[in-house]
C-alpha cells in the first residue's frame, strides 16, 4: 500500500513513517508553513528535462530545443532555475514575458502565443526580440505588420496551423480540431492565406510553423498525422520552414489506472515525422521546438491540505473535508480531473475506509476525489495530493477571499520559497481598499 510512482521521484516514507520528499517530512513541513500547502522537487523536474533530452539525442540528429510551457506554473524564483537548466520558455501574456527577462531567459528561446494578444504583448515581444511571436490569426497579421512597421523592426514569427483533428482527451483541452478558437485552420484556407502574406512581407520574418493538438495525450498517432499535414501544407506553398513545434501536450498520470507517462513513444514518433518530411521534401532538417508544460512539472508537484471535519451522508458517502479545494485547484471542477491521495501521517496503512475528499469552499462543485481507499482519518492529520504541479496554481483564484498557498521547492537538506502564502488582507478588494485609503 505504499506505491509512490505518481509522487515525485524522491518520495519516501521516512523513520517516522510519514511521507517525505526529498528527504523532507511532510507533516513537519505543514505544520511550519501551514496549509495548504504545495511542494515542488527539484529532483523529478530535472530529471524529467534530462529524460527528454536523452531521448532527443537518440532519436532526432537535427538541433532541438524543450521550451517549457509557463502556463502549467510560474513564478519568478522557478523561472530563475529553468534557464539556469538551459530550457527554453513558452510564454503567453505581457507578465510571463516579463519573467522570462527577468530570470535572464535568451530572447532565442522564447516565444509568445495566444489566440488574442495585445500590442502592448506584440510589442514587448517585438522589442524584447524573443525567438518568435507565434501568430494565430489573419488579424493578428495585419496588426503585428503594423507594429513592426512603426516600431521599424523585422517581426519574427511563426504561425500556428490548426491541422483540424480531433483527439482522444477532454473537449476542453482539445485544441487541433475544425471549431477550436486557436491557430489558423487548414480546412478554409487561412492558413495559406497567412503564409503568403508573411512571406511576401517586408516587416515578417517567418522562421517556422506551429501546431498544438491538445492536453492529456496518451497516443503518439495524432502527433504523426499532425507534423505530416503541416509539412505538406508548407511543402505545396514552396515553403521550407527552419523551425517546427509540434507543441506539447503528452500525458501524465494521475491515478494509478491511468497509462504509462513515458515520453519515449511520443519523442520517437515526433522525430521520425519530422525527418520522413525533411527527406521527403529535400529539406534541412528543421530545428524542433518541444513545449511540454504538465509533463515537466506535475508528478514534482505535491499538494498538502489538513483534514478538518468528517460526516457521512444519509446516501452513504463518507465526506473528508479539508482546508483547500476549489480556489487551489480548480481542475476537477473545469474538466473532471482525476485524483488520488496518500494520509502523510500513515502512507503505509492499509486502506480500509472508502471516503469522498471534499473542499472548505461554497460550491457542491468543489469535490477533489470522488471516491478514493485511505486509511481512517481524524482531524488535524494531512493529506498529500501528488501529480499537482501543472494547471492548479496557476490557475488559483481567491474565490471566497481564500488567500493563495505557499510555494516550496525542495532539494535534499534545503527548503525555497518560491511564493509566500498571501494574507487575507492581500487579496481582492481590502487589498485595494488599503492601498487607496
Amino acid at each position: 500500500m505504499d506505491d509512490l510512482s505518481i509522487f515525485p521521484i524522491s518520495a519516501s516514507i521516512n523513520q517516522n513513517g510519514h511521507l517525505a520528499v526529498a528527504g523532507h517530512d511532510l507533516a513537519e513541513l505543514a505544520n511550519q508553513y501551514g496549509t495548504p500547502l504545495y511542494l515542488y522537487d527539484g529532483a523529478t523536474i530535472r530529471a524529467q528535462i534530462e529524460r527528454l533530452n536523452h531521448l532527443f539525442k537518440r532519436y532526432y540528429p537535427g538541433e532541438v530545443v524543450v521550451a517549457y510551457a509557463s502556463k502549467a506554473y510560474l513564478s519568478l524564483q522557478f523561472a530563475k532555475k529553468l534557464a539556469n537548466w538551459g530550457i527554453g520558455l513558452d510564454v503567453v501574456s505581457l507578465g510571463e514575458i516579463q519573467i522570462a527577462q527577468r530570470a535572464g531567459f535568451p530572447p532565442s528561446v522564447v516565444h509568445l502565443h495566444g489566440n488574442n494578444k495585445s500590442e502592448a504583448e506584440l510589442q514587448a515581444a517585438l522589442d524584447g526580440g524573443i525567438q518568435a511571436i507565434v501568430v494565430d490569426n489573419l488579424e493578428e497579421v495585419e496588426l503585428l505588420e503594423k507594429i513592426a512597421y512603426r516600431s521599424q523592426k523585422r517581426a519574427r514569427i511563426w504561425l500556428r496551423i490548426t491541422p483540424d483533428l480531433s483527439v482522444d482527451t477532454h473537449p476542453h483541452i482539445q485544441t487541433a480540431h475544425l471549431d477550436s478558437k486557436f491557430g489558423l485552420h487548414l480546412e478554409n484556407g487561412e492558413a495559406e492565406q497567412a503564409l503568403q502574406h508573411c512571406l511576401s512581407s517586408p516587416w515578417m520574418e517567418l522562421s517556422g510553423l506551429h501546431t498544438h493538438l491538445g492536453s492529456q495525450i496518451f497516443d503518439s498517432e495524432p502527433y504523426r498525422m499532425a507534423i505530416e499535414r503541416v509539412c505538406e501544407f508548407a511543402a505545396r506553398n514552396n515553403y521550407i520552414p527552419s523551425e517546427i513545434s509540434p507543441g506539447g501536450g503528452w500525458g501524465v498520470r494521475y491515478t494509478p489506472e491511468d497509462p504509462n507517462d513515458d515520453p519515449e513513444q511520443w519523442v520517437r514518433t515526433l522525430s521520425g515525422a519530422v525527418q520522413e518530411a525533411a527527406i521527403r521534401h529535400d529539406w534541412p532538417y528543421p530545428r524542433l521546438v518541444l513545449e511540454p508544460g504538465r509533463w515537466l512539472v506535475a508528478r514534482a508537484g505535491v499538494a498538502v491540505y489538513r483534514v478538518g471535519n468528517q460526516k457521512t451522508t444519509p446516501a452513504g458517502a463518507h465526506l473528508v473535508s479539508i482546508d483547500g479545494g476549489l480556489a487551489d485547484n480548480p481542475r476537477v471542477a473545469l474538466y473532471q480531473a482525476r485524483y488520488t491521495a496518500k494520509v502523510v501521517e500513515r502512507p503505509a496503512d492499509p486502506p480500509t475506509q472508502t471516503v469522498r475528499i471534499v473542499g472548505k469552499f461554497c460550491e457542491s462543485g468543489d469535490v477533489l476525489i470522488q471516491q478514493v481507499n485511505l486509511p481512517p482519518m481524524k482531524r488535524g492529520d494531512h493529506l498529500a495530493i501528488p501529480a499537482s504541479g501543472a494547471y492548479q496554481l496557476s490557475m488559483a483564484s481567491n474565490y471566497n477571499y481564500a488567500a493563495r498557498p505557499a510555494v516550496l521547492y525542495l532539494e535534499e537538506g534545503r527548503i525555497e520559497i518560491f511564493q509566500q502564502r498571501e494574507r487575507p488582507e492581500q487579496s481582492g478588494w481590502l487589498a485595494y481598499s488599503q492601498e487607496n485609503e
